[in-house]
């Protein structure tokens, strides 16, 4: 798909202008500090200051920990988990 320009021409709508960057970093830097405040300590996906490795080495220290662990698939996760179990410490 392509948007018009003033001069008659058309610009891919993939490519954003300067003025997209510029309003999408004030919605980040507007929007981010109020969101870290709701996230929980573990989330790591997306995150300023938090990668995938952090996620790895939390789970690395977790196992450490524990005697147990849990592999599981997202899809239908809550429908079938026992809740007695997820919520039990």
């Amino acid at each position: 798909m392509d948007i018009p320009k003033l001069d008659g021409s058309l610009r891919p709508m993939g490519i954003p202008t300067i003025e997209d960057r510029i309003a999408q970093m004030l919605v980040k830097q507007l929007l981010e500090p109020e969101l870290e405040k709701v996230f929980h300590p573990d989330s790591y996906g997306y995150r300023l200051g938090k990668s995938a490795i952090d996620a790895v080495r939390r789970a690395k220290q977790r196992c450490r920990n524990r005697i147990w662990v849990v592999d599981l698939d997202i899809k239908g996760f809550f429908k079938n988990i026992n809740h007695e179990h997820l919520l039990k410490d």
